[in-house]
């Protein structure tokens, strides 16, 4: 008696349940081995690339310490590393903060892996229905020039400096700071 049911009469759901196995193997193996296409809605300069980090934390230590979080990095045909942020809104455009966030996370990339992190990247927005709307590169700051913003925010916060009006009136309704600036 065989107490696993596979005697020698049931020699056929043995070889039948090795066939589904080897099955699922290739299926699994074709499907990880497969050339895909081109990930939908990446720059030309990402396309065949690959993903280099996702979601990961990074930090730069020093006079002024920042730690970022990216969204996405790929490794461009000449062998820097490029962001890539995800934005999820109606608008079908690119902001400063953006290229803020995008600068910070640059200067936390490469002071954490010591690797050449490109000065551009890009802004991949989507409408909140899940609609692809855009891709946009942008130009990031220059480190000293980010440093500079991190050191005016703080004094700020100290309450060291007097905040001024900015360029763009919708701002101020956002600002924390909107009682001493006083706008227009």
């Amino acid at each position: 008696m065989w107490p696993d049911g596979f005697g020698p009469g049931n020699r056929a759901m043995g070889l039948e349940t090795v066939a589904v196995v080897w099955f699922v193997a290739v299926v699994v193996l074709w499907w990880y081995l497969w050339p895909r296409p081109p990930e939908e809605g990446l720059p030309p300069e990402l396309r065949g690339t690959r993903l280099v980090y996702a979601e990961r934390l990074f930090r730069s230590f020093g006079p002024i310490s920042i730690t970022a979080k990216v969204d996405r990095v790929y490794r461009n045909a000449k062998g820097a590393l490029v962001l890539v942020e995800l934005k999820t809104r109606t608008a079908h455009r690119a902001y400063r903060s953006d290229v803020i966030e995008l600068s910070a996370q640059r200067v936390a990339l490469m002071a954490q892996t010591g690797e050449s992190v490109a000065d551009h990247a890009y802004v991949l927005t989507e409408r909140p229905d899940g609609l692809r709307t855009g891709c946009h590169r942008v130009r990031l700051m220059e480190p000293v020039d980010l440093n500079a913003l991190v050191a005016r925010r703080e004094k700020l916060l100290a309450g060291k400096t007097e905040p001024q009006q900015t360029c763009a009136p919708g701002m101020c309704q956002k600002c924390a700071f909107v009682r001493p600036c006083d706008p227009p």
